[in-house]
């Protein structure tokens, strides 16, 4: 297993004496990419900025491999961290050429080592043979490309990147999304993400961390955020998802109103228990020969796959994705049975 890189022990952030980030503690392995996920406002991006040496810490300590950057005692300057940093904003310098803004971090390199490195990361993020462009000839996307080369080209331990993908139009976002994963790996780069979109995280992270008012409230891979979400905040916040009512009756599985519910999961179940179900929508399976039929309220077409809300109650819906061969309509009722493969379950009332 690798050594951690990035180690974070019981963080604490503000401003002006309100607490931003509250108690959060993180290892990143070396060549491990994670991302920081939850809404805006939940700290996420004040916990980067921690790391980066932007923001004094007001307890805790962050470790950057053997050395503490951050304490009460001590906070190192950004410049001495070793770190990259690409932001939402290029933030590229609109006086010089892309090889200049990519060579920007090397001028300690003689000029040959300088070239080649700069030619080396500008091929890397398809971008050879724009060197001698100014940013303002460049798309939005290949100024992001220019900064994400500018900040791999010294070769950081550790790269932070906020929001960097969020100005961007949905499709370029997905793409540069995908090849940056690629990116890093071949680099062999550590990197931290900061993102509010659950699918960008799932598509690029070995880890993903979910932020809620301060607080981490889960750090794991994606598949057991979205399989074994720790709290109700995880489970809501990654991924579609709705809950139905039931009552534990065996330690594996739980009787609600469309039948018995099971699947695997970590822990038991106590018998008797009252308990809120998560129902993912591949946990309802489409299925003409199906006897539950339940009324179809609202479908979201996307081109591969239709998303249902069916209701089953004045007060409870479930969600059906199915392939878009699948056409039913509004007011009409889709055959569908259950297909759980992992049980999540909460405690009524719980958060």
């Amino acid at each position: 297993m690798n050594k951690a890189l990035l180690s974070i022990e019981n963080l604490a952030c503000g401003y002006h004496q309100q607490a931003v980030v509250k108690d959060l503690s993180l290892s990143l392995a070396a060549g491990e990419i994670a991302c920081l996920l939850g809404p805006s406002g939940c700290g996420k991006t004040t916990t980067l900025r921690a790391i980066a040496g932007l923001e004094p810490v007001s307890g805790g300590s962050i470790r950057i491999g053997d050395h503490t950057v951050s304490s009460l005692q001590q906070q190192l300057p950004p410049e001495q961290r070793g770190l990259g940093m690409v932001f939402q904003e290029h933030a590229l310098f609109p006086h010089l050429t892309v090889a200049d803004n990519v060579a920007f971090g090397l001028r300690k390199l003689p000029a040959g080592q300088r070239d080649e490195r700069v030619r080396e990361c500008l091929a890397r993020v398809r971008l050879a043979g724009m060197e001698t462009r100014y940013p303002h000839e460049l798309s939005g996307g290949q100024q992001q490309r220019v900064a994400l080369a500018r900040a791999l080209a010294p070769r950081p331990a550790l790269l932070l990147l906020d929001e960097p993908f969020a100005s961007l139009d949905l499709d370029l976002r997905r793409q540069l999304a995908r090849e940056l994963g690629d990116i890093l790996r071949e680099e062999n780069v550590t990197a931290l993400m900061v993102t509010h979109d659950q699918e960008e995280a799932f598509a690029l992270a070995d880890k993903v961390g979910v932020m809620n008012n301060g607080e981490l409230e889960q750090w794991d891979t994606p598949y057991n955020i979205y399989h074994a979400p720790a709290t109700r905040f995880v489970a809501e916040f990654a991924g579609y998802g709705a809950f139905l009512r039931g009552e534990v009756t065996t330690a594996h599985s739980v009787l609600t109103s469309l039948g018995e519910v099971s699947g695997r999961r970590q822990d038991t179940l106590t018998p008797g228990t009252a308990v809120d179900v998560l129902l993912r929508p591949e946990d309802l399976v489409a299925d003409e020969t199906a006897t539950l039929a339940l009324p179809v309220t609202r479908r979201q077409f996307t081109g591969a796959t239709i998303l249902y809300h069916l209701r089953i109650s004045a007060n409870e819906t479930l969600l059906c994705q199915t392939d878009s061969h699948i056409n039913v309509l509004e007011g009409d009722a889709l055959h569908v049975r259950l297909g759980t493969k992992h049980l999540v379950t909460f405690l009524v009332n719980s958060e």
